[in-house]
């Protein structure tokens, strides 16, 4: 399969190049309607001008056309991601400011207990009869509706 692949190509090739390369001397040269003789003549041996030059680069598009696709994706990256996580965390925010003595909570770290005590960053949460941890109140993940009891069964 390979060989044979290899000769048709070979053969392809010699077929195609022969028909390109039969005139080597003559290149086509463009020049735009309209130019003087000597850029003709230039144009004739082989020489680029300035207008040929000009005539081969592609144009380009505006500055929004380019910036438009940036703009799509911070667009959708702000929909999809930046704003669901502000969302979720003015939540949290809104829920650590209600805390108070007595809720049950759980914490980020899995820890279910109920809140001896308050500050400004430190919880104070009692887990079992005469078992009191002192916990960041940012790890606080949630209030616990009903009982604590009703969790552990």
């Amino acid at each position: 399969m390979a060989k044979t692949f290899r000769t048709f190509g070979f053969v392809f090739f010699l077929a195609f190049s022969s028909a390109a390369f039969a005139d080597e001397g003559t290149t086509p040269q463009v020049v735009a309607p309209g130019q003087p003789a000597s850029a003709q003549a230039l144009a004739s041996t082989g020489g680029t001008t300035i207008a040929t030059a000009q005539a081969q680069v592609p144009p380009q598009g505006s500055m929004l056309s380019m910036m438009a696709p940036f703009a799509i994706v911070m667009l959708v990256m702000y929909f999809l991601m930046i704003r669901p996580q502000q969302k979720k965390q003015k939540q949290h925010q809104e829920m650590m400011s209600t805390l108070k003595q007595g809720d049950e909570v759980v914490t980020s770290a899995g820890i279910i207990g109920r809140i001896a005590g308050l500050s400004e960053k430190v919880v104070t949460l009692e887990v079992s009869d005469n078992v009191k941890l002192r916990v960041l109140k940012s790890q606080v993940n949630q209030i616990v509706k009903g009982s604590i009891a009703e969790l552990q069964a």
